[in-house]
C-alpha cells in the first residue's frame, strides 16, 4: 500500500477509502453512519501518515457526492492548513505538484457541493466454484472445452475464478469425465503460461446455454498452481463478454 502520485487519490488507501464510503452509502447506510463505521474501521487518529490522507479522501469523496459533512470538513482542512498533507513532499521534487494539488481540493472543498445523488448499490462478483471443479463452456462452433478451477480471487469487486484450459475439445463432454492426467494447454501470447482470471465486464452476459458446471471434479495437490504467499503468480485475465475472442487469440480455439 502506498502513493504513487501526488493526487489526493494517487495512493491505495485513498482509493480503498472512497470505494469503502460509496459502498456503504450504496447499501443504505446514512452518511454520517457511514462515516462513523469508516472512522472506527480505518482509526486515522494519531496516525501521521493515515490521517491526511483519510480526511482528504473522504472529504472530496462525500463532496462529489453531495454529502459533505460540516466534521469531515473542518478536519480535511485542517490537515491541509497544519501542513501534515504536505509533509512527505516537502523539500522533494513534487512538493510544488503537491502544493497545487491542495490548494485545489481547499477551492473544491471551500465551493458549493452538488446536489446529492444516488448512488447505486454495488453488485459485487460471485464464485461458488471449489478448486478441481470442471467447467465446459460451448464454443460458438457448438463444441465444447473444459476448464478447470483453481482458486478463487476476492477484492472489493468480489469473487472471480482462476483457471486453466483443458487440452480437450469436443461435442459432447464425455460423461465419465476426463482424466486427472489429461495435459493443461499453454497460452500462446503474452510471456505464455497457463492460469487465467475471468471477470464479468461490462453488461451482465446469459451464459447458461453455454457454461455447464460439471459434476466432476479433479484432486488437485495442494500446492497445484500456487505459489507462496507475498510471490507473484502470474494470470492472465480477460472476461466472460471476450472469453471467446480470448479463446482464439491466446489458444488458438475458435
Amino acid at each position: 500500500m502506498g502513493a504513487w502520485g501526488t493526487g489526493i487519490f494517487a495512493d491505495d488507501n485513498a482509493a480503498d477509502l472512497r470505494d469503502d464510503y460509496r459502498k456503504l452509502i450504496g447499501d443504505g447506510v446514512p452518511g454520517p453512519q457511514a462515516t462513523d463505521k469508516l472512522i472506527a474501521q480505518w482509526a486515522p487518529q494519531g496516525d501521521p501518515d493515515l490521517e491526511p490522507v483519510f480526511w482528504l479522501a473522504l472529504a472530496l469523496t462525500q463532496w462529489s457526492c453531495g454529502r459533505l459533512e460540516a466534521r469531515v470538513k473542518e478536519k480535511a482542512l485542517g490537515v491541509i492548513a497544519d501542513g501534515s498533507a504536505i509533509l512527505p513532499w516537502a523539500g522533494g521534487p513534487d512538493e510544488r505538484k503537491r502544493r497545487t494539488v491542495l490548494e485545489a481540493a481547499k477551492q473544491k472543498l471551500e465551493s458549493p457541493q452538488p446536489a446529492e445523488r444516488k448512488i447505486k448499490k454495488k453488485v459485487l462478483a460471485t464464485c461458488d466454484w471449489k478448486r478441481g471443479d470442471l467447467i465446459g463452456y460451448r464454443l460458438l462452433t457448438g463444441d465444447y472445452v473444459v476448464l478447470r478451477m483453481l482458486d478463487p480471487f476476492t477484492d472489493q469487486g468480489g469473487t472471480y475464478p482462476n483457471c486453466e484450459l483443458l487440452d480437450w475439445r469436443g461435442p459432447e463432454i464425455p460423461a465419465a469425465g476426463l482424466p486427472e492426467t489429461i495435459p493443461v494447454r499453454e497460452l500462446t501470447d503474452y510471456g505464455r503460461g497457463k492460469r487465467f482470471m475471468i471477470i464479468p465486464l461490462g453488461k451482465r452476459l446469459s451464459l447458461k446455454d453455454r457454461l455447464r458446471r460439471l459434476d466432476l471434479k479433479h484432486a488437485l495437490d495442494e500446492n497445484y498452481s500456487r505459489v507462496p504467499r507475498g510471490q507473484p503468480n502470474a494470470t492472465r485475465v480477460t472476461s466472460w463478454k471476450d472469453f471467446d475472442e480470448f479463446l482464439e487469440l491466446s489458444f488458438g480455439i475458435s
